[in-house]
């Protein structure tokens, strides 16, 4: 079913996420972005039987001296539905709430077995540790082993060189995660170009190391740490061959960890013990996380409790959460 989707947001990284993440779910959707891209508004009606319009709210009203979104948008369509917002009342980018508002079952677009999942499929997963290295190390170990068994298996540390792995002679600290989050916006670069950058860990994870310098993760910005985990989602969701990827992601502000890992299978935040003080102190990352996630699930785990996994259910009709062994 093909159809249009136009994306009025003036910042062209989030246009370029939300872009990707749709587009990846609406294969068949033809997706602009009228303040950035030269387009007539009749272009969209030459690829789709209908259009849809999603609208960052704000960026409308007296403060941007824009019309609203209803008048701005009334010549391409005839408007039968309305605009639906990127962001949610809390100024998250929810996108289970905007596949919700579209009102477009992503599996009736195409093949409607393509969201199935496969069992040779792989996974990525991020981890965000509040721990010291060695017990991020040694959770990793404990925790992840298992990742290493597909054909391929990719580590990426979305870190401060001070904060990485030390070198175990396998090429750790080569600083080829520079070079990587510098080649990955390029229009030529394909998924498995992320394979070039990577040697093998001593525990069989391929990864291009550290970075060159101390905050080049930060330096470059987590947009382009985004890009470069959107061509690894592309290389999980190979039919060909089973590829595991383990991102593990520091230092981000908390704004940007839900945009970063909304496409991710499993996102682990590991404390070090069981502290009530520290938990509520992340309520509200965990929330965001929680909502930006489009088919994944959050998890709590402690660094001194070995394996122990606090997945955090839907919300509650009160707006609290449970977790399997411990409340939120």
């Amino acid at each position: 079913m093909a159809f249009s989707i136009k994306i009025y947001e003036k910042d062209k990284y989030m246009y370029a996420l939300m872009k990707a993440r749709i587009g990846s779910l609406y294969p068949e959707a033809y997706i602009t972005d009228p303040y950035l891209e030269e387009r007539t508004d009749t272009d969209g009606d030459m690829f789709g039987e209908f259009t849809k319009v999603l609208y960052n709210p704000k960026q409308f009203g007296e403060d941007f001296g824009l019309e609203p979104p209803e008048e701005a948008i009334r010549s391409l369509q005839e408007c039968l539905d309305r605009p639906v917002p990127t962001l949610d009342p809390d100024g998250i980018v929810n996108c289970r709430n905007i596949c919700k508002a579209l009102g477009i079952d992503p599996s009736q677009d195409g093949d409607p077995h393509q969201n199935a999942e496969a069992p040779s499929r792989g996974r990525l997963e991020v981890l965000i540790p509040f721990v010291y290295i060695s017990d991020r190390e040694n959770y990793i170990k404990n925790n992840y082993g298992d990742m290493t068994d597909a054909d391929l298996s990719l580590r990426l540390d979305f870190t401060s060189r001070l904060r990485a792995p030390e070198d175990d002679g396998a090429g750790i600290s080569s600083g080829n995660m520079t070079g990587l989050l510098e080649a990955c916006v390029s229009r030529k670069f394909e998924p498995d170009d992320v394979l070039k950058y990577c040697s093998r860990n001593g525990m069989g994870f391929l990864t291009p190391g550290s970075t060159k310098d101390d905050d080049d993760v930060y330096d470059l910005g987590s947009a382009r740490c985004r890009i470069l985990l959107d061509k690894c989602r592309q290389l999980v969701s190979d039919e060909n061959r089973k590829i595991n990827v383990l991102a593990v992601a520091e230092g981000f502000r908390s704004a940007e960890l839900p945009i970063l890992v909304a496409d991710c299978d499993k996102v682990t935040i590991l404390f070090s013990g069981r502290d009530r003080n520290e938990e509520t102190a992340a309520s509200g990352l965990i929330s965001s996380i929680s909502k930006a996630l489009t088919h994944g699930e959050i998890v709590l785990d402690y660094a001194d409790e070995g394996s122990f996994e606090g997945r955090i259910k839907p919300m509650l009709p009160d707006g609290s959460r449970e977790t399997d062994g411990a409340a939120v």
